[in-house]
């Protein structure tokens, strides 16, 4: 079952945060939220993980209230904006092994799991033994992103996944989020850049003024009426739209950043 939202209600101190939102995280995909700075995108990703319980309506994880008492939480985990400031302990190997040990896991599997968590973010099992705090400012994201999939979640929510990162810091990550994807995992990615929609994902949802559209499928929310999701629509494809209306001929629908380049350059050559 996905993810369900009904009717969900949230604010602070009478301001809404989400009003009467209704929609539903399709498995196995990976979904990109839009919305500006302080929209709201947070509170929403501790709504889905159970960490504030809805004031309106109900939010349920494979049919199940992840605020309630007897909630599975091995099968949603959150990586915060940051992640890497909340470290505490002192090895990479106990930083990674904190989520599997407290959910019960034999020694076996935890070991199992900090190399395969390594492995999947692209660090190598050299590292298991280091200190997380002496590690670069990529590295530690890498083994903060780890620690949030070593319980092996079906589920893993991302709230501004690639503030701070380079592009070699971005590619690496889309590099994680695709091979999570392939292998089963569900990612909803928080963010407030829409260009984001050019690397990775398969369903686009925006959020503003306390309301959520979507989702829609990449290509129809790139190429289809743009309506309320308009101030959403990344720079790459209004270039491709001024292009067009200009007379410039674009073969195909390109979604991904190396196509739209390629698009383009075939365009004007």
């Amino acid at each position: 079952m996905p993810i369900a939202v009904e009717h969900l209600g949230f604010g602070y101190d009478g301001a809404a945060v989400v009003e009467d939102v209704s929609l539903s995280i399709g498995q196995g995909l990976v979904h990109l939220v839009f919305g500006p700075t302080g929209c709201g995108k947070t509170t929403l990703a501790l709504l889905l993980v159970g960490l504030l319980r809805p004031q309106k309506g109900r939010i349920l994880v494979d049919g199940a209230d992840p605020a309630g008492k007897h909630f599975n939480r091995q099968s949603i985990q959150l990586a915060f904006q940051f992640p890497e400031v909340q470290m505490f302990e002192l090895t990479v190997e106990k930083e990674i092994s904190y989520g599997p040990r407290n959910f019960g896991l034999a020694s076996g599997a935890i070991r199992e799991r900090c190399q395969w968590a390594l492995d999947c973010v692209g660090l190598s099992a050299d590292f298991l033994g280091r200190d997380p705090h002496n590690l670069s400012f990529g590295e530690r994201r890498k083994v903060a992103l780890a620690s949030a999939i070593a319980v092996r979640p079906a589920y893993l929510i991302l709230d501004e996944p690639l503030a701070g990162l380079d592009w070699t810091g971005r590619r690496s990550l889309v590099a994680v989020i695709e091979r999570l994807k392939a292998e089963g995992m569900t990612a909803v990615i928080l963010t407030h850049e829409t260009d984001l929609v050019g690397e990775v994902g398969d369903m686009v949802l925006a959020m503003a003024e306390a309301k959520i559209s979507g989702p829609r499928p990449v290509k129809d929310f790139i190429y289809g009426d743009p309506g309320p999701d308009g101030p959403h629509v990344p720079e790459f494809i209004r270039l491709l739209r001024l292009m067009e209306s200009s007379g410039f001929r674009i073969t195909g629908r390109p979604h991904r950043i190396e196509d739209v380049a390629r698009a383009v350059v075939a365009s004007i050559s």
